[in-house]
């Protein structure tokens, strides 16, 4: 939805888009994911050695994009600019990504190449991390394998909220750009011990930091990979 509203304003067709997602639990969601046995009994617990599955959750996000010209003749504070959007899509399989990451790994490449940013200067990641078998060693080997051994701060903020499906990205979006303006990095909850067959760092508890620049990863099915590139006002 994003990347769609960033399209409209880059092509004049629009100067304000409200764009997000939104998600209501239903038995057909809880059942369909339960018969996928991917569910946690105790609450997900992303990057954890000890991760059971998900845990879902419903809610709503909904931004308000537009031009920074528009913005500025309107008056409005300015919470920060989306400076690249990465789509890709794995097609690998139905319900999970390449085991090697290479496709959210190509989304952050694009988002970053559009936003003609350096990895080195993106201060935090906000991981899809849904703590399944699947989800997180894919993720995980993305970041290293973009970043190195100089991965910014990565952390899963879905022990919060849920994973919140189509309103997943938007919610995750909006903790980015809270994260940006009040100078913090949100920590991973639930994570008791840290996976260590897992190539990166994950920040436990949220800690007070100066950054300018973050990722937001989502991740759907059939492969669906969305990468986010959002910069402080």
């Amino acid at each position: 939805a994003l990347s769609a509203a960033c399209d409209l304003l880059r092509s004049g067709e629009a100067t304000v888009v409200i764009a997000g997602g939104v998600d209501s639990l239903t038995r057909l969601t809880l059942n369909g994911f339960a018969s996928l046995l991917v569910m946690a009994d105790d609450g997900c617990r992303p990057f954890d050695s000890q991760r059971r599955g998900m845990s879902l959750g419903e809610g709503a996000g909904m931004l308000v994009l537009e031009t920074e010209e528009q913005a500025r003749a309107r008056g409005v504070q300015i919470l920060g600019f989306i400076d690249g959007v990465g789509s890709t899509c794995d097609a690998y399989h139905a319900s999970a990504p390449v085991p090697e990451g290479s496709g959210i790994r190509r989304a952050m490449e694009a988002a970053l190449d559009q936003g003609a940013v350096d990895p080195a200067s993106v201060g935090y990641i906000n991981a899809h991390g849904t703590g399944t078998a699947d989800n997180d060693p894919a993720e995980s080997k993305a970041i290293h394998e973009l970043f190195g051994d100089r991965a910014p701060a990565v952390s899963s903020t879905k022990r919060f909220t849920g994973h919140t499906l189509s309103a997943a990205g938007a919610i995750e979006a909006i903790i980015c750009v809270l994260a940006l303006n009040n100078g913090f990095q949100p920590g991973n909850l639930g994570l008791r011990s840290p996976d260590e067959e897992l190539p990166i760092e994950i920040l436990k508890a949220s800690r007070d930091a100066d950054f300018d620049t973050v990722i937001s990863n989502s991740l759907g099915f059939g492969g669906a990979n969305c990468s986010v590139l959002v910069r402080k006002a």
